[in-house]
This record gives C-alpha cells, structure tokens and sequence, in this order.
C-alpha cells in the first residue's frame, strides 16, 4: 500500500514539473539568446535547472509618481465638497474661508505634484490639472458675488477718484462797458458767476457697509482674484505639457515587486514578454519598465478634459459677470457656477472609480503568472505569482510622486 502512495506522489510531482516546463516551451525562447542585453546569461542556462517555486504570491506596484490619486483621498475631498457645493448655492457667505482655503491646498498640491515630477508623461497620473475645475468656479463665484454684495467697484472708484465740483450753469452778468456813458465817475459792473458743487451721478453706496480698508470683503476678493488667475495659469501650464506627450509615443513606466530582488536578472511573463530588472537596493524592491498604456490614456483624458473644464470656466465666469444675484430660471439661481460645480464634482466622481479599478488590477501587459530569472553564483528560474498593491500601492506611488522634490526631508537620510 505504502508504494501505491509513493508511485502517486512521484507521479503528481513529474507531472507538476512537466506543466511548469511546458509553460516555458510556449514561449519562442531561443536557447542562445541572452536573457537581457545587459547580461550574459543565455536561455539555455536558465532553463538548465529545475524551476522553483516561490513561498507565496507577491504584490507589484506602482513606482514613484505612477499612481491616481489613491481613493480614500478622493473620498475624504468629495464628503468635503458636496456638502460644501450645496451651500454655496442656497447660502454662499458662509462658506467664502473655506473655499478659499481648500483652493490654495489645492494649488498648493498641484504645484509641487508639477515640480516634483517636472511634467514627466510617465507620471500624469500624478501631475494631471483636471482635479482644479472645481476650484476655479468656487474662486470666480466668490469673487462676483462679493464685488457686488458690497459695492467693492464703486466704493474704489470713489476712494480713488474723489467729488468733483463743477460751475452752475449760471450765466455771467454783463458789465457794462466804461467809458462809453462819458461819464468817469460811473462805476463798472463786473459779472460775478457763483459756484456750487455738482452731486455725483453715480449712485451712492450704503450706509451699512463696513469700512472699505479695513474689513474683510476687499482682501476676500483681492485673494480669490489671485488664486483663480493662478488655477488658469495651473491648468494652461498642464495642458500645454499634457498635449507635447500626447504626440510622442507611449512612455515606459516602472512597476516595482519584492520578489523581483536581490538577484533578480528579468521576468517573463505569460504572454512571453521579458523584462528587464532594474534593482533597487535602497528600496528593497526590484523595477521593471512596462508600456505605460493608462499613462497615454490619460494623457488624452487630460487634454481634453482640461480643454472643456476651462471653456465650462470661461462661461461660468462670463454667466457671474453679467447676470444679475437676483436673476432666477425656473425657479432657479442664475448667478451661480453651474457648468464648473457639476463638472467638478463630475470629475472627482471619475477619478474615485479609476482610482479604486487601479488598486484591485494589474497593470495592462503583464501576467499574474511570472517566470524570475535569478543569478545569485548559480542561474536559477523562479515561478511567481503577481498580486496588486490595492490601496497601500496607490498610495506609495502618488505620495512618492508628489512629495519627491523634497529629497531628504520626505525621504529621510538614505535617499541619495
């Protein structure tokens, strides 16, 4: 009986080492064919010793700045704007600070996701401007509607330019001309015309406004003004980048694993692709460069999101300029961002849900079943398994992207 379970046992094993062999056949390896051009190693000697199995399966992630920004963030910023969005349409006064300061965090982020990755097509998942659309409308409703609740334009004209006085339309008197009475003693009549100040056309402004210099709406408005030229300059300065990678081809993007070190040489996957390690010691990872298909999607995606984000922004900002607070449409307010609240809010939306897809899948062009070449002395093949990151992953990716300019201080002392 002992020898049936032995002869069973053997059987499964042959079999189980066929199967892995024969997934190695599929590909069109030739045996004298280096493994990278980087080594020496030949396919031949890879396939030399058996296959081995690794322990578990591992995760692979992105590598710095080739992350959406991870869900739970995008979750945290969508509870904060909805409420938020809301009141500044029943009750806009009372979310004014807010709006103020949610945008500079917002500014704030994007400008260092711009310096650190130097607008690198590689990282667009980290540097896209589409996340400022619903900034610009909350800065440009601010503004309107504070100019005019508060009179902020005529009270400047008039600080600026003070009461002129003008002549009465009074006629002169006419003298009478000497001399021609003959008469020396006769006095001369000299026309007298009286001047009293003319009264401004312009409307006057309310009693109940708070001092100009020294209350709050004049600097709210000087602030928001500020920060929404600098979301225009933000988002043309993203698109201008976005629209050059767009035109070249697709870039390579690194997607890091543990298992890939620290003798890894290159991974074969199962659709026969090899890719060349690149290890990297100091993060105790090992990268290999794939074709950053998502990246040239979204490069796209924010070309032409950016494109109709600032046209939605120019209409809104034309809609505030002209129309009055008190105007309605069926009921509803006109003086309002409509087009920027609901395409920015539109927006967040999507990149929640790309931001949850990416976390739970792999990387377009490569296999979850993967072959390591390893040349630790002696050449071996490892069998693998590649899992994702999930929410950990992204948010490596994107806090590495972002806050990569800040060298040691985000790093610490290891990072050279």
């Amino acid at each position: 009986m002992t020898w049936m379970w032995t002869l069973i046992v053997l059987s499964w094993v042959f079999f189980f080492n066929a199967c892995v062999a024969a997934s190695l056949d599929i590909c069109p390896l030739n045996s004298n064919d280096t493994v990278t051009t980087s080594s020496n190693i030949t396919w031949a000697q890879a396939v030399d010793q058996p296959i081995r199995q690794l322990d578990g399966p591992s995760y692979l992630r992105p590598d710095i700045g080739g992350a959406l920004v991870p869900w739970v963030y995008s979750i945290i910023i969508l509870l904060v704007h909805i409420p938020v969005v809301i009141i500044r349409v029943v009750k806009w006064e009372a979310v004014q600070t807010w709006c103020l300061g949610a945008t500079v965090f917002t500014i704030a982020i994007t400008a260092q996701a711009f310096a650190s990755t130097n607008f690198r097509s590689d990282k667009i998942l980290t540097w896209t401007p589409l996340l400022l659309v619903i900034d610009a409308g909350s800065m440009a409703q601010v503004l309107f509607l504070v100019v005019e609740d508060y009179e902020l334009l005529t009270r400047l004209r008039r600080a600026i330019m003070p009461l002129r006085v003008k002549p009465s339309e009074e006629p002169f008197l006419h003298d009478e001309e000497a001399g021609k009475s003959g008469d020396p003693d006769e006095g001369v009549f000299i026309a007298m015309r009286t001047v009293s100040p003319v009264a401004s056309t312009t409307a006057p402004t309310s009693s109940t406004h708070p001092p100009l210099f020294t209350s709050k709406p004049l600097y709210v408005a000087l602030i928001s003004s500020l920060l929404l030229i600098s979301v225009f300059a933000l988002q043309f300065l993203g698109l201008h980048h976005a629209v050059n990678a767009a035109r070249q081809s697709a870039p390579s993007v690194s997607w890091c694993s543990p298992i890939f070190q620290p003798f890894g040489v290159a991974v074969l996957d199962g659709n026969c692709n090899v890719w060349p390690i690149l290890q990297t010691f100091s993060k105790g990872v090992g990268c290999i460069l794939i074709p950053g298909n998502q990246q040239m999607a979204w490069l796209k995606a924010t070309v032409a999101g950016t494109g109709i984000s600032i046209a939605l922004e120019l209409v809104d900002i034309g809609i505030l300029a002209t129309v009055h607070s008190g105007t309605r449409w069926r009921g509803v307010k006109m003086r309002r961002p409509w087009f920027t609240m609901f395409s920015g809010v539109a927006v967040l939306g999507l990149i929640l849900v790309f931001g949850v897809v990416y976390s739970t899948i792999l990387p377009p062009g490569i296999s979850e079943k993967v072959w390591i070449v390893m040349d630790a002395g002696a050449v071996t093949v490892y069998e693998g398994e590649l899992g994702t990151a999930g929410l950990r992953g992204a948010m490596i990716g994107w806090n590495d992207g972002v806050f990569q300019g800040w060298g040691n201080t985000y790093f610490g002392s290891w990072a050279v």
